[in-house]
């Protein structure tokens, strides 16, 4: 009898055993799914039509890229005091120099407004004749966000790439009033590298995509990249 009640209890004791590790099984692979499906392109994203807009344009002209060919690479804050100003629209003047601003902003090519209507991004890639929060005219390297949130206009430089990397700000547009998407094509070097061999904009150069999803609420910036190619970037800037 107490050689029975023995086996029940190690039978019992195997079961449960294998049970638990089924488990702990089970929710490792899913963790480890969900940590593998962060590094992708979120669905908001992929599933934006103006997303599949630009990758429909980009196979057309034969660059062969797909939503699964971004990794994310890094994220970072976006807000820093040197680059962005922020003053109350309450202040004298300043309601009539945000309506004006917005107006000259409008139907112009590549700046794009957000669904209030309220904020733009301009990511031209020529020198502009605003001034950024440094002083400084706003460069092609650089995109402007300017906008306003509650009482307050926000006028930042919200991103920079490196034109030693060529780079290229191809496409920008916003998902909500306070998340928005900007797509850029630089030379596959380090951004701060200055030592890295010049490859001529004109001649076929190795390039990556870089999709930079920015979240105005959560000051975050995640960037994700593509894989390499090799491309003539100056050949390809006017059908982008």
């Amino acid at each position: 009898m107490g050689k029975k009640k023995f086996s029940f209890k190690l039978e019992y004791f195997l079961f449960f055993s294998i049970l638990l590790l089924i488990v702990a099984g089970v929710t490792s692979n899913v963790l480890e799914q969900k940590a593998v499906d962060n590094t992708k392109l979120p669905e908001k994203v992929e599933g934006e039509r103006a997303f599949q807009r630009w990758i429909t344009n980009l196979k057309n002209n034969k660059v062969e890229v797909a939503a699964d060919d971004f990794k994310l690479k890094e994220e970072t804050q976006i807000y820093n005091t040197k680059w962005i100003k922020i003053t109350s629209i309450e202040e004298e003047g300043k309601q009539d120099e945000f309506n004006k601003t917005i107006q000259e902003n409008r139907d112009i090519k590549h700046i794009v407004f957000s669904p209030s209507e309220r904020e733009f991004l301009d990511y031209r890639h020529e020198v502009r004749d605003s001034l950024s929060p440094n002083g400084d005219y706003y460069q092609p390297n650089e995109v402007r966000f300017y906008g306003q949130k509650e009482d307050k206009i926000i006028d930042a430089r919200i991103l920079d790439c490196s034109l030693r990397a060529n780079c290229y700000f191809d496409r920008g547009y916003f998902l909500s009033n306070d998340l928005f998407v900007i797509t850029e094509f630089s030379r596959n070097i380090d951004k701060k590298d200055t030592t890295a061999p010049e490859c001529p904009i004109d001649q076929i150069c190795t390039y990556t995509i870089k999709l930079h999803l920015i979240d105005l609420v959560k000051n975050s910036k995640l960037t994700y990249e593509s894989k390499s190619m090799d491309i003539n970037l100056n050949e390809l800037i006017p059908d982008l």
